[in-house]
């Protein structure tokens, strides 16, 4: 029985070695075709013709077009601009022309007794005054220059005068009236005062000196709020006026 064992043995230990002279046999092979391999030379192909490439053609200017009216990113772009049209402001309403109740014909030159319209206090202008929104420009005792926005404006004395108040004065001429003193021009009557209201300042007329209140019986020479009464007399009834006190 021990016999059997140890020939067992003996050939395993035979079997063992020609499997690993097999196997160094398989591997000295694998490295000698490798080694044959790698020591063969490989001849490089010829590259293959190359054709230049072509030019792109030049852009045309009319192209460029294309980008200001198909822009991708802003729907609304077009080469086409929008031009406002010009505002075209509403010209100013020139408002009535002043109210004369007469002409002085002075030394010192020709004044006359103004007021803005029939309702507001008259007061005795000269050329340069200013008389609501019109500046007396030129004035004598027969004609009147106004300028209002820069225009000129040119009217008759007579065209100007009030002739709504007294009786039988609608239909009145101008008459002139020579006097020691210097000539004067009549006109209708000045209209009549409305009721007594206590001493107040009127509009200013320019020059830091206002206009009476209608219907003012203050005696000249009163002060109210720093501004002293005066009181002028002439053919027409008298010239109120406010100034500063000095």
């Amino acid at each position: 029985m021990k016999l059997k064992f140890i020939a067992l043995n003996i050939l395993l230990l035979v079997a063992l070695g020609a499997i690993a002279w097999q196997e160094r046999s398989s591997w000295k092979q694998a490295q000698a075709k490798r080694e044959s391999n790698l020591a063969v030379k490989v001849k490089p192909l010829p590259a293959p013709p190359t054709a230049p490439v072509p030019k792109p053609d030049p852009v045309p200017a009319t192209k460029y077009a294309d980008v200001a009216t198909k822009d991708l990113f802003s729907k609304d772009r077009n080469p086409n601009v929008v031009i406002d049209p010009p505002k075209i402001e509403a010209p100013k309403i020139m408002p009535p022309l002043p109210v004369v109740y007469g002409v002085l014909g002075l030394p010192s030159g020709t004044r006359a007794i103004m007021s803005e319209n029939k309702g507001a206090a008259s007061r005795s202008v000269h050329a340069g005054d200013t008389v609501g929104e019109f500046k007396i420009a030129l004035l004598d005792p027969q004609n009147v220059t106004f300028d209002w926005d820069g225009k000129q404006i040119s009217r008759k004395i007579e065209d100007l005068i009030d002739r709504s108040n007294g009786p039988g004065a609608a239909g009145a001429q101008s008459a002139t009236v020579q006097a020691s003193g210097p000539a004067v021009v009549a006109a209708a009557p000045l209209p009549p005062p409305a009721a007594n209201v206590p001493a107040g300042i009127g509009k200013d007329t320019g020059g830091g000196i206002h206009a009476c209140l209608p219907g003012d019986t203050s005696p000249s020479g009163t002060v109210v709020n720093g501004f002293k009464k005066s009181s002028v007399p002439t053919p027409f009834g008298p010239i109120c006026n406010w100034t500063p006190v000095q």
